[in-house]
């Protein structure tokens, strides 16, 4: 596995794994990928319904916070996949295979999740994306 893939398959994994505080009203958890979709969603209904009242707040708050965690995931993977470029190939992707299926596994094992907006109020990786 070369270093370019371990970086985009690292940032894939924390994108979709971690969970991240949203500064707001909401006591809030949830991966970089739900502040996306959140900011997607606001954002059709902006298109479709008109940008008055909070929708344009709701908007800002979902976008900003997938933009900064989405960069911020970057800069992580950038650095560990910068950090074990000097591995060989089978021992590299030997770490990020076991690393990523081990966050995977974290995510969909346990509730790390926490999601006022969806059916469950904790949740792991699927209940959160269903």
């Amino acid at each position: 596995m070369n270093p370019r893939t371990a970086c985009w398959l690292i940032f894939i994994t924390l994108a979709l794994t971690v969970p991240l505080p949203l500064l707001g009203p909401f006591p809030v958890l949830a991966p970089a990928v739900r502040y996306l979709l959140l900011a997607t969603v606001t954002s059709s209904v902006a298109l479709v319904e008109g940008a008055s009242g909070p929708v344009p707040l709701i908007l800002l708050l979902f976008a900003v916070h997938a933009l900064v965690y989405l960069v911020l995931e970057w800069l992580v993977a950038a650095l560990l996949a910068r950090s074990l470029s000097r591995l060989t190939r089978p021992s590299r992707r030997l770490i990020v295979l076991t690393t990523c299926g081990f966050l995977f596994l974290m995510a969909i094992t346990f509730n790390l999740y926490h999601m006022p907006f969806g059916t469950n109020p904790k949740a792991n990786l699927f209940g959160l994306l269903s």
